[in-house]
């Protein structure tokens, strides 16, 4: 019961991570393109989807180490699951763009905050977040793939 309550958050908390990056991402950039001054909103939209994406990410090592029943499987015959798209997706690559993903994003606001002028904040965030919502997008398993899991997750 409760790994299909993990895995359920887990579902639809993604799609508050990809909506909120996306906000965040359009708001960098327009921040970047009009040379616009770098305010508290910004920060607080940052601060917002890092939130929700370490969120995510804490839900889905808690599913990868406690709580799937995938998991073991594809780490006892690492050989073989490398062989099974649905082993080697679920046990190596989802994980490791995601945590790849949100160390960019992390390194992202951190060197947007550490920068002087506006244009480089919103530079560095723009740029860092596009980097980290791709790994995101690659790490999503999408229904048409064949690993793909539903785009909403019900009971």
């Amino acid at each position: 019961m409760l790994y299909q309550v993990v895995l359920y958050l887990h579902s639809w908390l993604r799609w508050g991570v990809v909506l909120l990056g996306a906000l965040t991402l359009a708001r960098a950039v327009h921040g970047w393109a009009r040379a616009r001054e770098w305010n508290q909103t910004d920060r607080r939209v940052q601060k917002l989807f890092i939130a929700f994406f370490d969120s995510q990410v804490l839900l889905g090592l808690t599913l990868y180490f406690l709580l799937s029943p995938l998991t073991p499987k594809s780490l006892d015959g690492f050989r073989v699951a490398m062989s099974n798209t649905l082993l080697r997706f679920f046990g190596i690559e989802h994980a490791f763009a995601m945590v790849l993903a949100l160390i960019i994003a992390h390194g992202a606001s951190d060197a947007s905050r550490k920068a002087g002028h506006s244009t480089v904040k919103h530079r560095r965030w723009a740029v860092g977040l596009l980097i980290a919502l791709l790994f995101i997008v690659v790490g999503i398993p999408w229904p048409v793939l064949p690993y793909g899991r539903p785009l909403l997750r019900t009971f």
